[in-house]
């Protein structure tokens, strides 16, 4: 067989051998031994094409001879050499096909990654398409320390009128250890521009939905966020929890709203010449940052899972203006210095079950009034009908009127507004965060008069002495009109904090959390990553909220009582981090609050709440 034949025959054998992969071989495998394949195709191909251009050239050389001569010459049959032409042009077409194959193979190809920043992630060949599923799981302790007091001193009043003892066996609060949040997300991208995440957490034995919204930024400038999503005021607020410096968020973010139900336009401008880096709907690391939205709205503190439905027409405009104004200026000091300025609008219509704040310790501090009725005058008249003979009885009938005015819980009505300046510093190992909050809205309650009438009839008998029977018949009379708003106050409540962190080993301090330079390994000296903070937080109570709408004697307290909630709060913490790398975090921290207000005596008047220490700790992993 000559040489070209033997060329061609290698050649066909080569493609038929290409898609015989063993059953066994994954599918990357497979694609990774085709690929070799049809390079070695190629590279025998250009031998082959070679050599068949070199007879050509030694055919063309001989112009005299016939072309059987001159095949005779090369040592080439003229039909072998039509026969080699038609495979070799059989053999690059069967290639090009082949190539194509692998092209469009590779396009529809999912890669899984497992990597510790963003989960556990399938993934299109072009990225445009990923599915991810991370969450995170912490478990606290928390321990009062100093907290068992004397009964003489109680928080509220019980059903009979006297203070509720602070509990000589768990104190200000129960020591535990508990799942504080156990949170599973999954999320993805379609079409490059299409992204979604869906948040439930399971901790504290209930499940919550948190997150569930789709997000499309085509453009950076302008992109849309869709469904159940942080609200874009609060600074702390917009940090995953992961990444907070302490146990627990500051009083600001007890008076900005969590989580809300809308639609946010949102857009992220990059210092001039740097393109800027999309980061979900949150993402306040671009030179420029704006964030809009019009929600169902919320009240301050509002628990996730009771924003899920509305009960009135009007809704909430909150937004967020954030700036890096030194970001890649080449002040390195000021490039991680950010300026922000957030508030919302809204006119809540009559709405009830006005959520608790809480302590840092997460004991309630201010509980809003939950109704009342005052009993007003009473008056009874007796109307006596004579012994007959035909009957041999004493009609006795007495009707009692009383009038009263039942209170509503107390109710936001009316116009409200949160004002919340923030900012932050981070330059290397140092951190800064501040904020300042103002929650302003409208207080009310509905007042229902009526009148209660008592109709009782005594039957005796003359004949039989000492035998009666008694009848009884009440109605209630609500006055027209009722029931009616009334005792519209406002109310201006207060927060602020700051906070100081400082990273021990040296790693950059940034909003996003800590990022060891050495994961810790024992085995080889290395200890991942120390941080420390420091932090001062305010809450302020107005005064109003507390206002006796009653006398000294007989206080009635339509939106709060003293006695129960606390007016002022102030807490100071330290706290320390172990970054054991960057998905593992083990915490502690110790809390402790000073209160005004919040107390009663044996004598039912307001003195200060006991002192709150809390000594925290915490686990913490993440994926």
């Amino acid at each position: 067989m000559n040489r070209n034949k033997t060329l061609a025959l290698a050649g066909t054998g080569l493609w038929f051998a290409i898609p015989s992969a063993s059953p066994a071989m994954s599918f990357e495998e497979r694609m990774e031994a085709m690929e070799k394949r049809v390079l070695e195709m190629e590279q025998r191909l250009e031998k082959s094409e070679g050599e068949n251009a070199r007879l050509r050239k030694q055919l063309a050389a001989q112009p005299a001879a016939t072309p059987a001569a001159s095949a005779a010459q090369a040592g080439v049959n003229t039909p072998d050499l039509k026969t080699l032409d038609q495979k070799i042009r059989l053999v690059e077409r069967k290639l090009e096909i082949d190539k194509a194959t692998v092209e469009a193979a590779k396009k529809t190809t999912a890669t899984v990654e497992a990597d510790p920043s963003t989960g556990f992630r399938i993934k299109s060949a072009s990225g445009d398409h990923q599915l991810f599923l991370r969450g995170y799981v912490q478990t606290d302790g928390d321990f009062f320390m100093d907290d068992k007091h004397s009964n003489a001193v109680g928080v509220g009043l019980n059903a009979s009128g006297q203070p509720n003892p602070i509990q000589q066996g768990t104190g200000l609060g129960t020591d535990k250890f508990w799942v504080r949040r156990a949170r599973l997300q999954t999320g993805g991208t379609l079409f490059k521009y299409n992204d979604f995440l869906v948040g439930v957490d399971f901790g504290q034995g209930q499940a919550r939905l948190f997150d569930a919204y789709m997000d499309m930024h085509y453009f950076p400038f302008a992109s849309l966020s869709v469904g159940k999503q942080r609200g874009p005021v609060g600074l702390e607020r917009a940090l995953t929890a992961t990444n907070l410096v302490f146990a627990e968020r500051a009083y600001v973010s007890e008076i900005v709203p969590n989580r809300e139900i809308g639609a946010m336009l949102h857009g992220e401008f990059g210092y001039p010449g740097y393109k800027p880096q999309y980061r979900g709907p949150n993402n306040l690391a671009n030179f420029f940052t704006y964030q809009v939205g019009v929600y169902n709205g919320t009240l301050d503190n509002q628990a996730v899972q009771n924003v899920d439905t509305t009960s009135f027409d009007n809704k909430a405009f909150e937004g967020r203006l954030f700036a890096h104004p030194f970001q890649h200026t080449g002040i390195a000091a000021l490039d991680g210095l950010g300026l922000g300025f957030a508030g919302t609008y809204a006119t809540p219509t009559r709405q009830g079950n006005m959520p608790s704040l809480l302590s840092v310790g997460q004991n309630t501090i201010l509980s809003y009034a939950t109704g009342t009725t005052l009993t007003g005058s009473s008056v009874a008249t007796a109307a006596t009908q004579s012994n007959t003979p035909a009957t041999g009885q004493t009609t006795t009938t007495t009707t009692t009127t009383t009038s009263s005015t039942a209170f509503s819980a107390a109710l936001s009505n009316g116009e409200q507004y949160h004002i919340a300046p923030q900012g932050y510093w981070y330059w290397g190992p140092f951190g800064l965060m501040a904020e300042y909050a103002l929650s302003s809205q409208d207080l009310a309650v509905q007042q229902t008069d009526s009148t209660t009438t008592a109709v009782k009839t005594d039957v005796k008998s003359t004949v039989a002495p000492n035998t009666t029977r008694t009848t009884s018949k009440t109605t209630t009379t609500v006055a027209a009109g009722q029931p009616v708003t009334v005792n519209q106050t406002r109310q201006n409540n207060q927060a602020w904090h700051v906070s100081l962190s400082y990273v021990l080993t040296g790693e950059d301090n940034t909003f996003m959390g800590v990022k060891p330079s050495h994961n810790f390994n024992p085995f080889e000296g290395q200890w991942g990553a120390f941080q420390i903070g420091t932090r001062w937080t305010e809450l302020d109570i107005d005064k109003d909220t507390f206002k006796n709408f009653g006398t000294g004697s007989k206080p009635v307290y339509l939106f709060a009582d003293p006695r129960a909630s606390v007016q002022h709060a102030t807490t100071w913490g330290i706290s320390t981090s172990w970054w054991l790398n960057q998905n593992t975090k083990i915490m502690a921290d110790y809390e402790q609050t000073y209160f005004q207000g919040g107390a009663v005596n044996s004598a039912k008047q307001v003195v200060d709440r006991p002192m709150e220490k809390v000594f925290f700790t915490r686990f913490q992993l993440s994926y």
